[in-house]
């Protein structure tokens, strides 16, 4: 019998033939490509991958405390509230006063010999009260003054002053208030004696004795005048025009001293070279 191929059996062949070919193309040319690329977990190609991990990354929070913390910073302090600058202390005080050195003018009219022994009971190791020794003062002051009416003058109790033993004194004027009150604030310093002002514009007589300032007159620095004590020899009277007086030993500042020591100026003439001025009777060595 002739062995040819039936045809069933060519039909068979052909179509494992054809499957074998087909499975061997399919597994040569196919590439994971979408759902089978992220199963096998072959990354997809993409260019950015890099970057998309950065961003990703957690960045650093304010939020987080520090590794290394620091010291929390104070609060900013409250600004102070503006305050008026205070007076200055005093650097030096000097008061030549002491009890018992006071006397009141026995009458209206003889401020210039109270204020005389007042002086010259803060110059001298006892203090005289009498009313013998005023009179007798209210005359030699009168006796040694060139008042043409016959009163008596700034230079009468000078004059007065140095007969009497209180060492040399004379008359001096100044063009303001401040400079008066440094000039006799700078012969206190210098002699340890009381000064003179002739106050209600010549008419009237006290006794500065006292004082305190930012720093030595007799010094190097600089210095201002803070207080004076003067003693008014017309206490414990009132004034009609001035007012109540500030009697003994009183501690003002140069400023209430304005109330009272005003520019000479008399009714009773002109008085050339003293008019318009402050006038002082100052101990000089």
């Amino acid at each position: 019998m002739d062995r040819s191929t039936s045809p069933l059996a060519v039909l068979l062949v052909a179509l494992l033939t054809a499957a074998t070919i087909g499975l061997s193309a399919f597994v040569v040319n196919s590439a994971p490509t979408g759902a089978v690329a992220a199963a096998t977990g072959t990354p997809a190609s993409t260019p950015d991958a890099t970057a998309a991990v950065t961003d990703v990354s957690p960045s650093p929070s304010n939020d987080l405390p520090s590794a290394s913390p620091e010291v929390s910073p104070q609060p900013p302090s409250p600004s102070p509230s503006a305050t008026p600058a205070p007076t200055p202390k005093p650097v030096l005080a000097m008061n030549l006063y002491r009890k018992g050195d006071f006397v009141s003018e026995l009458t209206p009219v003889q401020c210039v010999s109270a204020a005389m022994q007042i002086m010259l009971n803060v110059i001298g190791p006892n203090a005289d009260s009498t009313s013998r020794t005023q009179t007798a003062l209210a005359k030699l002051a009168k006796s040694l003054s060139d008042a043409p009416y016959g009163g008596t003058e700034p230079l009468g109790w000078a004059r007065g002053l140095q007969q009497r033993g209180a060492g040399h004194y004379k008359v001096v004027v100044e063009s303001t208030l401040i400079k008066a009150v440094r000039r006799g604030v700078a012969a206190i310093r210098a002699t340890g004696r009381p000064v003179g002002l002739l106050v209600w514009r010549g008419a009237h007589s006290w006794v500065l004795h006292g004082f305190e300032t930012t720093a030595d007159p007799a010094g190097p620095d600089a210095w201002s005048v803070t207080r004076i004590y003067v003693s008014d020899p017309w206490y414990p009277r009132i004034s009609r025009i001035w007012g109540r007086s500030r009697g003994p030993n009183a501690r003002i500042t140069p400023k209430q001293l304005t109330v009272d020591y005003l520019p000479w100026k008399r009714p009773t003439g002109r008085y050339p070279g003293m008019d318009g001025k402050f006038v002082l009777v100052i101990p000089v060595d």
